[in-house]
């Protein structure tokens, strides 16, 4: 049995941390904390009903995967749209250094691959509170799942990808130090001093896409990202740049 608690010794002092055995969700947990200027952390054991992107469920066992989410608060003039992608970043960085790994890719905005299976998930739900953008960060990371799970996509767990594997409280300790420190410069200095660190893990360079919503259609092939963290597309009729993956299609 995995006890988080113990987790505080590896953590900031000014944390304010929250653990369960089971929660309904880390991210609606701290949607629904009152204001405070203080960073908040929740961690769970399992969540019943994970979160996913675009309303989808984020599946889950007991014990098999890092499951927490972050509520911090950032400048209300402090453009947010990649900080999907820093979350991804700190924990591919921390993934290479604990499992002595490489070829982790990061797809745009914020799922975490190896080998073209999904092993991690990021989601981020922001409110304005008090003249500041509140913004959970949530992540799901597959550590070690009963091999009879089924998803609707490929996926792979840090027990098939590692030799050996490193500590569960241990790695989510790293995990979540890293996005608090890589979140910090990030609200300091914004998406475009990590540009070129993303370019080394971005799976979706070179590919072709379609993108169809209500008001225009257009393909092409990704050509990377902006100084915003807004995905670039070159089409017939120039340089499109999107912010959501929800109307995306991939060829």
């Amino acid at each position: 049995m995995i006890h988080y608690s113990s987790l505080v010794e590896l953590l900031p002092k000014d944390l304010e941390c929250h653990f369960f055995d089971s929660i309904e969700s880390t991210n609606i947990f701290l949607t629904n904390r009152p204001f405070t200027n203080k960073v908040q952390l929740c961690v769970t054991r399992e969540q019943t009903q994970g979160k996913g992107q675009h309303g989808r469920y984020w599946e889950s066992q007991k014990d098999s995967s890092i499951l927490f989410s972050i509520k911090r608060n950032f400048p209300q003039e402090c453009n947010l749209n990649g900080l999907s992608l820093i979350v991804g970043l700190a924990i591919v960085k921390v993934l290479e250094k604990e499992c002595l790994v490489e070829g982790f890719k990061i797809k745009w905005p914020n799922d975490i691959y190896f080998e073209n299976k999904k092993l991690a998930g990021v989601l981020l739900e922001n409110q304005m509170q008090s003249g500041n953008q509140s913004v959970v960060i949530g992540v799901g990371l597959n550590y070690s799942i009963d091999q009879s799970m089924i998803f609707e996509i490929p996926w792979t767990d840090l027990a098939k990808i590692t030799k050996k594997l490193p500590d569960i409280k241990l790695l989510t300790a790293e995990i979540i130090n890293k996005i608090l420190v890589m979140s910090e410069h990030f609200s300091a200095f914004g998406f475009d001093d990590f540009r070129l660190d993303w370019k080394r893990y971005d799976m979706l360079q070179g590919r072709k896409v379609k993108y169809k919503d209500s008001d225009e259609s257009f393909e092409g092939e990704v050509v990377g990202v902006n100084s915003q963290g807004a995905l670039k597309i070159y089409t017939k009729n120039g340089v499109k740049e999107l912010y959501s993956s929800r109307y995306i299609e991939y060829i």
